[in-house]
């Protein structure tokens, strides 16, 4: 398993009791890993290579809990180690995929991840901001400057749906 960046061995200034933080990753992971996972298998050549990404990023996280919870967005925090763990096994991918290499290769990762969650995989701009951990502003922002840079691979997409 690659290494995460989540800092290890930091403690945080108030400990959170360890079952009310065990509920709460829970219940992040519940709600995140379907949707991890399709982004995952959107960038990555196989399912197992995409499960075992999602995996190793949720096992990170919550071995980094506590510390997670005390940044300002833990979303974020996931969704950056999540690309990490992507970006190291999707070499493949991005080759098989042109539309992946060109968008990755020309955009800043966060607008490329915009396009691929709302136009390749259709989640809604609030879901994919809520997903990386970002304002819907910057979902937007993003997805219009990819407009600008690559209308032809941006415009075929899937409709942007705001809600």
């Amino acid at each position: 398993m690659p290494p995460n960046h989540f800092p290890t061995g930091h403690p945080t200034s108030s400990a959170v009791d360890p079952v009310i933080a065990d509920l709460g990753f829970a219940a992040f992971a519940e709600r995140n890993r379907p949707r991890y996972t399709r982004y995952a298998k959107a960038r990555l050549s196989s399912v197992a290579r995409s499960t075992a990404v999602v995996e190793a990023t949720l096992v990170s996280a919550h071995d980094n809990w506590q510390w997670l919870m005390s940044q300002p967005c833990p979303a974020a925090e996931v969704w950056e180690e999540l690309r990490r763990q992507v970006d190291r096994r999707g070499e493949r991918a991005i080759a098989q995929d042109p539309v992946l290499a060109v968008l990755y290769r020309r955009l800043p990762d966060a607008a490329a991840d915009s396009v691929v969650l709302c136009r390749r995989l259709g989640f809604p701009l609030a879901e994919a901001a809520e997903l990386m951990g970002v304002e819907p502003s910057a979902v937007e922002a993003a997805l219009a400057a990819a407009r600008r840079v690559l209308p032809q691979l941006v415009v075929v997409e899937a409709p942007l749906r705001h809600r």
